[in-house]
């Protein structure tokens, strides 16, 4: 699958919707933006999921990604991020410079709705 942009980040992400407790997504990208693979980073409880980016990256370089995507739900269905979620994609941001493999996009999604990061100029 092609990843043009967050839209088509959010179809492969939409199914994977969990109600019941909070997931942290990975989708890596070939020099071409077509999908390598998706992966479930971590899992949490119903609002929280603790992620550490050495499990992003362990993945993101794994896959011999040239790009990557981010992703988690909000089983609350607010798609506004919070301090926590910002702070986060900060410090992946900053990594991923240091690695050369550049962060697309970090989406927040629900079953109706998502929101992105770059969409909303925060990578």
């Amino acid at each position: 699958a092609h990843i043009n942009n967050s839209d088509d980040a959010y179809s492969i992400l939409r199914p994977k919707f969990n109600p019941r407790s909070e997931e942290f997504w990975l989708i890596t990208l070939n020099t071409q933006l077509v999908m390598i693979s998706t992966s479930l980073i971590a899992k949490g409880t119903l609002n929280f999921c603790l992620v550490h980016p050495r499990d992003v990256f362990r993945q993101v370089i794994r896959d011999n990604a040239y790009r990557f995507i981010v992703a988690h739900n909000h089983p609350s269905l607010l798609i506004s991020p919070t301090e926590d979620d910002l702070k986060f994609t900060k410090k992946l941001i900053k990594i991923s410079k240091l690695v050369e493999i550049p962060l697309v996009d970090h989406l927040i999604f629900t079953e109706e709705k998502y929101f992105s990061f770059k969409q909303n100029n925060l990578i």
